[in-house]
């Protein structure tokens, strides 16, 4: 036990932190769970310190709001936190790939701290696990992290100078309705941006069944919910009988289709009521028999129309929803903008 010890103390102290990253240097990454943008990450290094920022969406009573999280930290040459010997998580990770083997990370929000190994590198790629979590880490051609992977969340980073909406205005604020009062809800570039590509009608392994069944779900989940809110059941597993969100909704609709060996697609999108603006929304699609598929927004238990809800993105409940957090991170560029259609069109 203590040789197994002597040699795991041994190699936590050969694996320096990647500390590329040049003194006077930041970046900013948007940080999505499940694909649903939830806020942002901002990491800055300066004569020594090291600093980590994090702004998050925080709901109170139904309401989105915006909370910050700062810490800085004082790094040596190797990048390791002045007079401890652990590396900062971010930092570790900022400039890479980090060599294969493990340091001593540090979690900058918690502090908690442990082993942080990287088990396959390739010049554009790291994976491994952080404090026991599985993570896997690209860098574009300069070494510079352009995306991570831990878990169900994930981290895209935005250009420099990119004016990126927070995930808490958007929650909050919404986005704009173009047009006029009445009509289906669409998709447009604006700015430099690409038309979007179109949502696909099913996922491969959606599995098909009747409209009764599904409806039957829907009412189900609708009122395995005491009160319609954000809350903490909409970013974990279960909770029966509290208040919760549209994401909780779907994702308690996706988890009791596939334990009666049902597969169904969970759909990010857009929801504008009353003639508001749009709001980032969350339903359900499932395949019926014969063909055809059939939306359900167990939230609400509204018909899901073409000029109330708008579609972003169709994934697996399962998931973590990766096309889901590229299509928001584009609406949260402002390279879409949410129009009606006319009828001419």
């Amino acid at each position: 036990m203590k040789a197994l010890l002597a040699v795991a103390m041994l190699v936590l102290q050969v694996n320096p932190a990647s500390t590329g990253a040049a003194s006077g240097e930041s970046v900013r990454f948007l940080f999505a769970w499940r694909g649903v943008p939830v806020g942002t990450v901002s990491l800055a290094l300066e004569a020594g310190r090291f600093t980590y920022t994090s702004r998050h969406l925080h709901m109170r009573g139904g309401h989105a709001g915006e909370r910050i999280r700062e810490v800085t930290l004082d790094v040596d040459a190797a990048g390791r936190v002045v007079g401890a010997d652990a590396v900062p998580q971010a930092l570790w990770l900022w400039r890479g790939p980090p060599p294969e083997g493990c340091v001593k990370g540090r979690e900058e929000l918690s502090a908690q701290e442990g082993p942080h190994c990287v088990t396959a590198r390739t010049p554009t790629s790291a994976e491994g696990t952080m404090l026991g979590a599985r993570f896997r880490a690209s860098y574009d051609a300069r070494g510079r992290l352009r995306a991570l992977e831990v878990g169900e969340s994930r981290f895209t980073v935005a250009a420099p100078g990119e004016r990126l909406r927070s995930p808490p205005e958007l929650f909050a604020d919404g986005v704009p309705v173009e047009g006029g009062a009445t009509g289906a809800l669409k998709l447009v570039p604006g700015g430099q941006g690409r038309p979007p590509a179109p949502v696909p009608e099913r996922l491969p392994d959606m599995t098909e069944w009747t409209p009764d069944a599904a409806r039957a779900l829907s009412r189900r989940v609708h009122a395995a919910f005491t009160d319609k809110g954000p809350t903490a059941a909409d970013w974990r597993a279960g909770g029966e009988g509290e208040a919760g969100g549209c994401l909780a909704h779907a994702l308690r609709f996706g988890a009791l289709a596939r334990s009666s060996g049902q597969r169904v697609g969970l759909v990010h999108g857009l929801l504008v009521v009353d003639g508001g603006p749009a709001r980032p929304h969350a339903w359900v699609r499932v395949a019926l028999r014969g063909g055809g598929v059939l939306d359900l927004d167990p939230t609400s238990l509204e018909a899901v129309r073409a000029d109330t809800h708008l579609a972003l993105a169709l994934v697996s409940p399962e998931g973590p929803g990766l096309e889901a957090g590229e299509r928001w991170l584009s609406l949260l560029r402002g390279e879409w903008r949410v129009v009606r259609a006319t009828r001419r069109e």
